[in-house]
């Protein structure tokens, strides 16, 4: 495992001469969307997210770090017009300008029900003919196949207040709530004595890369994800962030 690593420190580092050198000292503004347990907490500027992005930057000399929080739409906009420097989550096809990162981490989106409605959605049909309340820009987050089939939901939302998403499925308002297992399980065990539910499995897991509007900050990056995920910064932070979330 270390010469896996010591590989790619090595085509990281040979790319870095091949990039513009970049000053270390500068400020580096980082975009994130509103809270997302246990992502990203905005009264605390940490989360498993925002936590390993800063990681990886410090773990290569950068230390004046910066977060600004805001819709996904104006976090694009802004990495586009350089208002901004690293994007958690980018909804848009890759364009000109915009360098996404090796994957920070992945999310696992899932279709969840209450179990005793004894729904059976082994695929996105099951879905079909059901209230479903999904996060904000699902159908542009989950496979194809997903956004094609949505109008054959009785009703579909989405929304981005994903604490009141789990709390109108356990209220029985809708059938289907489609969210990360992670973001599920945080509010979820907030409920004194929640009601039993199923999770389906219906998506692959969905690696997310940091975006970048500089090429040679994003090599840097590169360079530091590496070094904490050699040394074990990488799984402590993750390790941390899912007992808070205390998934099952």
């Amino acid at each position: 495992m270390k010469y896996y690593f010591y590989y790619i420190l090595m085509w990281l580092f040979i790319c870095s001469q091949n990039a513009v050198a970049i000053n270390k000292e500068r400020e580096v503004m980082i975009a994130a969307s509103a809270s997302i347990p246990p992502y990203v907490f905005v009264k605390t500027d940490s989360g498993i997210h925002l936590n390993l992005i800063k990681a990886a930057l410090k773990a290569n000399g950068f230390a004046n770090i910066n977060v600004q929080y805001m819709s996904n739409k104006r976090a694009e906009h802004q990495l586009h017009n350089k208002g901004v420097d690293i994007l958690l989550n980018y909804a848009g096809g890759i364009s000109a300008g915009i360098y996404p990162s090796k994957t920070v981490l992945s999310y696992e989106n899932v279709a969840i029900t209450l179990k005793r409605n004894k729904y059976n959605i082994d695929k996105i049909e099951g879905m079909f003919n059901k209230n479903v309340l999904a996060f904000q820009n699902a159908t542009a987050y989950l496979p194809p196949i997903f956004k094609r089939n949505v109008k054959h939901f009785s009703s579909y939302q989405e929304v981005i207040n994903q604490k009141a998403q789990v709390g109108k499925l356990l209220k029985g308002w809708v059938d289907v709530i489609v969210l990360d297992k992670r973001i599920f399980y945080y509010y979820y065990n907030q409920h004194k004595s929640p009601e039993a539910v199923q999770i389906y499995t219906l998506f692959p897991k969905a690696d997310r890369p940091a975006y970048f509007n500089n090429f040679s900050l994003a090599t840097e990056f590169d360079i530091g994800l590496a070094l904490i995920k050699q040394n074990g910064t990488y799984k402590r932070i993750v390790d941390e962030g899912q007992t808070h979330s205390s998934i099952k």
